[in-house]
């Protein structure tokens, strides 16, 4: 267990160091926020991680994004080939740096390569594994859920009721900490498999999907 910890660590270690030659010093201080973000994903008990200071949310929240693919397994048909992108797709206003977005687009997750695209209230999340719906696009959620229904898309939000709606994971902000909500019972609609070791750290919800309760 030590050595396999410790060979993580160096591997974070060497792609971070990468990282920050990457994107510049004028860039270092919220390059530094990601990685700590990252880190906290990993250290995280229960379903709580803390933030200790506010510019932190939206880099925590795009490092939970990467490491959300790592504990999500999709079928094979929601790809269209064995060579097809992991998409992210952010519906409507993008809440992150542009600097964090192209260093994380330079990594894989399962061999496939990440590509991040911002993509308006007019173009369709069709081929999108994982799609997430900024705070700015509330009153927009409901509908985005279920025009996804159906698809094997993993649906992340960030305001209060999303899981209620169908969506499967929700991260909120309270007391000054991040919270994961994961509707169980969503995520299997959508034929997606979470791994116990992402579903350890959030509050389970079970919806009754678009208009339920949980």
């Amino acid at each position: 267990m030590n050595s396999r910890r410790q060979k993580h660590n160096a591997l974070g270690s060497s792609w971070g160091s990468r990282f920050l030659e990457r994107v510049g010093r004028r860039r270092i201080r919220q390059a530094s926020l990601f990685l700590i973000a990252c880190g906290l994903f990993f250290n995280a008990t229960k379903e709580v991680l803390s933030q200790n200071d506010e510019r932190m949310e939206y880099p925590v929240k795009l490092a939970f994004l990467y490491n959300f693919t790592k504990f999500v397994e999709w079928p094979p048909d929601s790809y269209r080939d064995a060579s097809a992108p992991l998409r992210i797709c952010v519906a409507g206003s993008d809440p992150f740096s542009d600097d964090l977005i192209r260093a994380l687009q330079a990594r894989s997750v399962g061999g496939r390569r990440v590509e991040i695209e911002t993509l308006k209230s007019s173009d369709s999340l069709e081929g999108c594994q994982l799609v997430f719906v900024p705070v700015t696009e509330k009153k927009r959620a409901a509908g985005i859920v279920a025009a996804l229904n159906g698809s094997s898309a993993l649906t992340v939000g960030e305001s209060a009721g999303f899981t209620k709606l169908g969506g499967i994971i929700n991260l909120t902000v309270e007391d000054n900490k991040v919270r994961i909500e994961v509707n169980v019972e969503a995520a299997e609609r959508a034929r997606l498999k979470i791994s116990s070791r992402l579903l350890v750290l959030a509050r389970i919800v079970k919806g009754q999907g678009q208009g339920g309760q949980s």
